[in-house]
């Protein structure tokens, strides 16, 4: 998987990679990508089921697996087994971790439980570094009224980062070193086929900035544009319905 991805279905092709030499918990495991992609979360879970039961996938296939599972019973509201697993996957403890982490801690985040979010996203940072594991850190600090001041602050961790690339210009809005008008104008920018993407980042993360300071009027409207405009796909989208829901 691309560190710097944020979607969780960019990674079809990994679990080829990373699985047992058993074609079918590989067809299942990419069936329920391709399925997710596409929006069919009750397929994908199922498929993804399918995979974990067989017992052919590696250590780290499996925890892919169970975080993938996991995201996507997240975004049918099945809230209470996605966090199984999501535990599942960091539990195990695999050469995903960095990863494993980094999903339940954003997942936490988004149902307001910042605390926690932010000390799985601190394990995560600690492995490895990548743009969204970075914002989601720094959001998760901030929500929770934690100093975002060590060396794996969003400040720090810019220094490592490339910004002129998306989503660089979401890490220097929250960093205070750009608007939101400059931000909304990088968005516009680069592939035409990654538009929708780059204007997702734009209404999730300025909702979850005000969601920071308690503007709820400010972050509803986007959160619900993030919600419907989204990629199936994408963590934003996801977060956006949890944190609707939780507003509710």
């Amino acid at each position: 998987m691309a560190l710097s991805a944020k979607c969780f279905l960019v990674a079809s092709g990994v679990l080829l990679a990373t699985v047992s030499a058993y074609a079918a918990a590989v067809d299942d495991a990419n069936s329920a990508v391709r399925a997710a992609r596409d929006g069919k979360y009750e397929e994908a879970i199922e498929l993804f089921t399918s995979a974990i039961n067989t017992d052919e996938l590696n250590l780290k296939g499996r925890a892919q697996a169970y975080a993938y599972r996991g995201i996507a019973k997240a975004a049918i509201g099945n809230y209470e087994s996605a966090n199984e697993d999501l535990n599942s996957a960091v539990v195990l403890d695999s050469e995903y971790s960095a990863d494993a982490y980094a999903y339940r801690g954003y997942f936490r985040m988004v149902q307001g439980r910042s605390r926690e979010g932010a000390a799985d996203l601190e394990k995560s940072a600690e492995q490895k570094v990548w743009s969204y594991n970075a914002i989601w850190l720094h959001l998760a600090r901030i929500k929770a009224g934690l100093p975002d001041t060590d060396g794996i602050s969003l400040g720090a961790n810019a220094t490592m980062l490339n910004l002129n690339a998306w989503p660089g210009p979401v890490i220097r809005y929250l960093l205070g070193q750009g608007t939101q008008e400059a931000m909304t104008a990088a968005a516009q920018e680069g592939d035409p086929t990654r538009l929708i993407e780059r204007v997702c980042d734009v209404n999730f993360y300025v909702a979850e900035k005000a969601l920071t300071t308690g503007d709820v009027a400010t972050a509803r409207p986007l959160l619900q544009k993030a919600a419907d405009k989204c990629p199936f796909a994408s963590f934003e989208r996801m977060g956006a319905i949890v944190e609707l829901a939780r507003l509710k």
